[in-house]
């Protein structure tokens, strides 16, 4: 007997089934720079050409032909080039840096390689025996190590994000590329005398590895290789193991390797809470070594005392938080790789400084961005926050609600 056979009822899907996603589907990007960090940005530049102008003129006066606004009229200058620079690398696309990253690499090294090389080592410049500055015919000195840092951001960046998540997880792929151009850097900046630039790019290139997703043993194994490196090289060489001693105490050598330390706190000591005064700081006046450089610091605190410099340093906490968040947003992993480094460079600098000036670590060269002068590193220093504000640029919307 035949079967009778029914037409299934279609089977009803819920109205109010959330509807799914594809991937395919394209992410609203924010399509504006981050206002926040070019607050700061022009804030700290603001402040620091007021320090630098204060700092300065004391010294340029007396060794600048009675000019005493050489230094602050040249700082000026590349202060409006670096803003313009800065607007203009806001409004670019990012990604292409990646066709960079190579060339900037090799040519780091190369420049910084002529320090060894006969008849181009005539164009360095050695002060304190350090030897860390290129003179360039008409246009001043400008130190190397400057475009080591970017050259370490950029290509770390770049290979770490070409590499993937899975390749950085191993030692072959994720550490021991990037502990090689270290070492390089490393080897060269042996031969500058240059300590704090080895520092500061060694703490750069960790930083970047470890947001690539490092594997924690082998990155752990590289920072331990980094530590003994520079346990060595302060062990073996008797100007590192001075600078330690006097660390612990600048009095035992207020007339020579412990004569920037003395100053410097005496400078400090004199700002009191409210400080001097702006412009009426006393140790400028040819007590402290390169007032308008390494230790600007001090002569911000001497005129503004303690509460200006907790002011100082909050604002240099709001723009590197401001780094970070802009990292941690980003919209692809080239993006968070470097503004982490860019930051990370900022911060580095920012500590090593402060830290130098009030005593906290030993006497290192690493100068205070967007304060010290140097027209060659505030040029890059601003290019690098057109380079976060463009990345904030391409970060997703914020969801409604």
């Amino acid at each position: 007997m035949a079967r009778n056979k029914q037409t299934p009822e279609p089977i009803q899907m819920p109205q109010n089934r959330p509807r799914k996603v594809e991937r395919s589907e394209p992410v609203e990007r924010c399509g504006h720079i981050d206002q926040p960090l070019l607050l700061l940005t022009m804030l700290l530049l603001c402040m620091g050409l007021i320090c630098l102008f204060s700092a300065s003129y004391a010294n340029a006066y007396e060794y600048q032909d009675g000019n005493s606004t050489y230094f602050i009229l040249r700082q000026g200058v590349f202060a409006v080039g670096g803003v313009a620079l800065m607007l203009v690398l806001s409004n670019r696309d990012y990604h292409k840096l990646h066709y960079l990253a190579i060339p900037a690499l090799v040519g780091a090294m190369l420049v910084m390689a002529t320090v060894k090389i006969p008849g181009i080592k005539n164009y360095w410049v050695t002060i304190n025996n350090a030897t860390r500055w290129i003179r360039v015919p008409g246009m001043g000195t400008f130190q190397p190590s400057e475009l080591a840092k970017v050259a370490v951001i950029l290509s770390f960046s770049s290979l770490a994000a070409i590499f993937g998540k899975k390749k950085m997880r191993t030692l072959r792929w994720g550490i021991l590329p990037f502990m090689g151009i270290i070492g390089i850097f490393a080897l060269e900046m042996y031969w500058e005398k240059h300590l704090s630039g080895t520092l500061i790019i060694a703490a750069i290139g960790m930083v970047i590895i470890y947001f690539a997703g490092a594997n924690l043993f082998w990155f752990g194994l590289g920072g331990l290789g980094v530590g003994i490196a520079g346990v060595w090289y302060i062990r073996s060489h008797d100007y590192a193991m001075t600078r330690i001693r006097v660390w612990l105490d600048p009095f035992i050598e207020p007339r020579g390797a412990g004569y920037q330390g003395v100053q410097c706190q005496l400078a400090i000591g004199s700002g009191g809470l409210w400080g001097l005064g702006l412009g009426q700081s006393r140790q400028k006046h040819l007590y402290l070594p390169e007032p308008a450089n390494d230790v600007i610091f001090a002569v911000w605190c001497e005129e503004m005392g303690f509460v200006g410099a907790v002011v100082l340093v909050a604002v240099f906490a709001l723009l590197i938080w401001r780094g970070y968040y802009i990292a941690l947003n980003a919209s692809d992993r080239f993006g968070t790789l470097l503004a982490a480094g860019i930051t990370t460079q900022i911060a580095v600098q920012t500590f090593l400084n402060l830290g130098v000036t009030t005593g906290l670590l030993p006497v290192t060269g690493a100068s205070l961005p967007f304060f010290s002068y140097g027209g060659t590193a505030l040029l890059i220093q601003l290019a690098e926050m057109g380079i976060l504000l463009a990345i904030s640029r391409d970060m997703p919307a914020p969801r409604e609600g």
